[in-house]
């Protein structure tokens, strides 16, 4: 998760009551024993002739674990970096602090919102069987999990006869070590399975067990405050469970015999090792017999290219098998965006993030249809603004008619689709908890003091519109001289002419104070409109609007007029058009869960990057092309958004003169 650098804002000292919190949250999630009054007492040691040796004879207390979890000197701040193949943002707070003798160091860190610290390296080798240890072969440390990859399933190691640690539950942060220096943690991630079910023979097993978030090697551990480099690992630490002495001595010898083509994993990938041995106990296998091969090696860039025009050409077969005519179905011009979505990607032979169009040497679809021209498959023509079209396609190429069609692989989503879209499915998805959301909006009111307590009884209660208007209407019906009595028109009073008038008072107010008489609906709505009598405030209600008070306790309504979305058409780079989508997160919906199927509907490329000029964490959406009516109507609409809460700019249209 760290494999480049955090940019980490200014340090801040924790204060003593925050630092003992946080420490015993720790200790809460971690469940890590806490010494009992009786252990904590101090012991006298006439023997001990130093304040060193009493100090080391004497058991530990509550404040010395909290100490150990987070020092005295413990500095906090906030840090943001990139991770993953799609480079998604990362926010979060780091945790500094140095233990005795040493320099300091990135204790802990949290990310994004979620409330669990997770350690480092640096505190797992001060604090031992804090978490579980888990164990796999030295050359899965050196060369797969220290450059960012997942510990599968097969990579695991255990002694003989032993049991898996209870605590490696589905979602525990464990910690992972060598067969060499089996005491000492080098790796940290949370489990992906049940590790502490999975039993003695892993052989034929597959998947990620832990998924990875720091390492030794790692930019967190090699931080500093002056300079860089992170502190070496000890040869080995007491207190952690290492190996039996027989695990040890049985694969100390293994050497990697073969090198594996296959290439370095990303963030996000896991470690492939190869298994072709099959002996009666896992843990006297060799090295080959540990793991076994579950990913893909990455493609070269020339394999995706011959893959890009296999495509094509299956498409173009397709399209002759299923259609007759002179252009088998297609419609000329055929512009790029369709041209990637519906003829490359669905007849692509492998259905793989690395191969996209910009894993190509082409990088762009523009290039590529030049390709095809070239190659003498197609006509294409240059159109105002730089977009190439496709005008005419060869289909009696020997290319064409020599081509032999390949097995297709089946879509992931296959079944959870066919599972949305039936009747009893509803309308959620099972990935993106936003899809078939309801939402509505209320508008609430804090009203001023000086309709306290004549209309209103309190002004530090929310009242809805509806509510500040039947009050009024009750102060007119229990003041019959006013006229109010099914009357349009009303008198005024003191108390209407002062406290609501007299604040503020428009062109209008001035008139109807004039003639002593204002019309009842315009009462209701100047009391309303005007916000120092009634500071707006407003509520995005997710689920059943129907009891507002509970709606009020689950969350606290915010000052200000309600949220919109904000859709942005604008030029990039020249005539490119985009269309920028922000403050999604008021509505309860994930940009990072947005974009694939903008990408998909719109059948150009997406992205999610930081919002320029937002606060961290607030995140932009943006899609290829003028794509404000799939949006609102189609990818919003699902998401329980009404078009008007949606504010759409369009800044390619020119000034008006």
């Amino acid at each position: 998760m760290f494999k480049k650098r955090p940019e980490i804002k200014n340090l801040s000292p924790l204060r003593s009551s925050d630092r003992r919190k946080l420490a015993d949250q720790i200790i809460k999630d971690y469940d890590i024993p806490v010494p009992s009054s009786s252990e904590s007492a101090p012991v006298e040691d006439a023997s001990s002739s130093s304040p060193s040796a009493a100090a080391a004879s004497q058991p530990p207390t509550l404040s010395s674990l909290r100490n150990s979890l987070l020092p005295d000197s413990t500095s906090s701040a906030r840090f943001t970096t990139t991770s993953g193949p799609n480079q998604a943002l990362l926010v979060g707070t780091i945790y500094v602090g140095s233990h005795p003798g040493q320099d300091e160091r990135i204790l802990w860190f949290q990310v994004g919102k979620a409330p669990k610290m997770i350690p480092t390296v640096y505190t797992l080798w001060q604090n031992p069987n804090i978490v579980p240890l888990l164990h796999t072969p030295d050359f899965v440390v050196d060369q797969k999990l220290s450059h960012g990859s997942d510990l599968m399933i097969p990579g695991l190691v255990k002694s003989r006869g032993a049991a898996w640690d209870a605590r490696a539950k589905k979602g525990a942060v464990v910690a992972v070590a060598g067969l060499q220096k089996d005491t000492v943690p080098m790796w940290v991630g949370t489990c992906d399975v049940e590790v502490c079910k999975l039993g003695n023979d892993l052989r034929g097993q597959k998947g990620v067990a832990v998924k990875g978030l720091h390492w030794a090697g790692d930019e967190v551990w090699s931080w500093r405050p002056l300079g860089s480099g992170g502190r070496e690992a000890p040869e080995a630490l007491e207190g952690w469970q290492g190996l039996t002495e027989d695990m040890t001595g049985a694969i100390k010898d293994m050497k990697l015999e073969d090198e594996e083509a296959d290439a370095d994993a990303d963030d996000g990938g896991g470690v492939a090792l190869s298994s072709n041995k099959t002996t009666e106990d896992p843990q006297s296998r060799g090295r080959d017999d540990l793991t076994e091969v579950v990913d893909v090696p990455e493609p070269t860039t020339k394999e995706v290219d011959d893959a890009f025009v296999q495509a094509f050409l299956f498409a173009l077969h397709k399209a002759k098998a299923d259609n007759s005519g002179p252009h088998y179905g297609f419609d000329f011009p055929i512009q790029p965006s369709h041209l990637i979505s519906s003829m490359i990607q669905p007849h692509l032979r492998h259905q793989s993030p690395h191969y996209n169009i910009k894993k190509t040497s082409w990088k762009n679809a523009k290039k590529f249809i030049k390709h095809l021209d070239k190659l003498r498959l197609l006509k294409s023509k240059d159109r105002s603004g730089g977009e190439t079209v496709i005008l005419d396609i060869d289909f009696d190429d020997a290319q064409v008619v020599n081509f032999r069609p390949y097995t297709l692989p089946k879509p992931k989503l296959a079944a959870s689709e066919a599972k949305s879209s039936a009747p009893d499915a509803g309308s959620s998805s099972s990935t993106d908890p936003s899809v078939g959301q309801k939402i509505s909006i209320q508008i609430l009111y804090r009203v001023s003091a000086k309709l306290v307590p004549t209309l209103l009884p309190s002004k530090t209660d929310f009242y809805s519109g509806a509510q500040i208007a039947a009050a009024v209407k009750a102060y007119i019906e229990q003041h019959p001289d006013l006229g109010g009595q099914g009357a349009s028109s009303i008198k005024l009073d003191p108390f209407l002419a002062n406290n609501i008038l007299g604040s503020n008072p428009t062109p209008d107010d001035q008139r109807a104070l004039a003639a002593g008489r204002i019309m009842r609906g315009v009462l209701q709505r100047r009391v309303v409109d005007d916000s120092n009598l009634c500071q707006p405030f407003h509520l995005v209600v997710r689920g059943d609007p129907s009891d507002q008070q509970q709606q009020q306790q689950q969350q606290k309504p915010k000052s200000g007029p309600p949220p919109q979305i904000h859709l942005t058409i604008e030029k990039r780079t020249g005539t490119k058009v985009v269309t920028k989508m922000t403050n999604l997160e008021p509505f309860f919906i994930d940009p990072q869960l947005v974009a694939p199927e903008l990408q998909k509907k719109c059948a150009g490329s997406a992205s999610v990057g930081q919002l320029t000029g937002g606060r961290p964490g607030l995140l932009e959406v943006v899609v290829q092309g003028d794509q404000r009516k799939i949006i609102v109507n189609d990818v919003l609409a699902r998401r329980g958004i009404d078009s008007r809460w949606v504010d759409v700019v369009d800044k390619t249209k020119g000034k008006k003169k």
